[in-house]
């Protein structure tokens, strides 16, 4: 994976672990509850960041392997496990090269990262050979419908120089389908947020809001319609949708 998403998330590694948002978002429950993990579960959380997702889940479950290409977001997983006296374990490597056997595990979850990924179809690929039949996988990412996603991959590319690609829901159901999993739910969850929310946690000051501002101008009447592009007293208003799936290895 390019230096590019190294250097940002390791920059912005305490922002995520401070992220309210990340930390507990409306996301993390519908994915945890659409997953309905078991005590004997086996968790890998693919490009686990700061490591939220996998700490929610690990008192519900038997182990966890927590997987990020960036040192210091895992080390700031480690610190919150520590606090939390939760045991896990922490590996530095690629979404798309897990050093781990075939089935070794019966849960994987990637969650607000794969719009980072070079590869998509590379890292299902991958998150199918780690788990077992019948295993499960869980994802969220944002997303928007056909007509705006190409707006929303517009502003996280100013954002966010790490950002790739955001799928339609339909593009993750055909991903997902292709990589060999049965999809067991897919629901959307929206949120309203003002523009600096969506930012974070990367501050206002480095971003070139002015960009961003010229794009949300010229976007068409049907792409703001999506985003629920607005003006109120508080500043310039936005809603971001995330998918959450549940895909069956089959």
């Amino acid at each position: 994976m390019p230096n590019d998403v190294q250097d940002f998330f390791a920059r912005h590694a305490a922002g995520y672990t401070a992220s309210p948002s990340h930390k507990a978002g409306k996301d993390l429950d519908l994915l945890t509850q659409l997953l309905d993990p078991k005590p004997r579960d086996r968790l890998v959380d693919i490009a686990a960041g700061t490591g939220h997702t996998a700490l929610h889940l690990r008192p519900l479950i038997a182990s966890a392997l927590l997987v990020d290409f960036t040192r210091e977001m895992l080390e700031e997983a480690r610190q919150l496990a520590e606090d939390r006296g939760l045991e896990i374990e922490t590996l530095v490597a690629d979404a798309v090269s897990v050093p781990r056997p075939a089935g070794s595990f019966s849960l994987a979850t990637c969650r607000r990262a794969a719009h980072h990924f070079p590869d998509v179809p590379a890292f299902l690929r991958e998150a199918h050979r780690l788990l077992a039949r019948e295993g499960r996988l869980g994802i969220s990412d944002m997303t928007a419908g056909d007509e705006a996603i190409g707006l929303v991959n517009r502003i996280e590319r100013l954002r966010d120089a790490s950002h790739r690609s955001a799928l339609s829901p339909e593009g993750w159901r055909a991903a997902v389908e292709a990589a060999g999993f049965r999809i067991d739910a897919l629901e959307i969850e929206r949120e309203d947020y003002t523009l600096a929310r969506w930012l974070a946690p990367v501050s206002p000051s480095e971003v070139d809001l002015g960009a961003i501002g010229a794009i949300l101008k010229e976007a068409s009447p049907v792409e703001r319609q999506a985003l629920q592009v607005r003006k109120e007293a508080d500043g310039l208003h936005l809603v971001k949708s995330r998918a959450v799936l549940v895909g069956v290895r089959v």
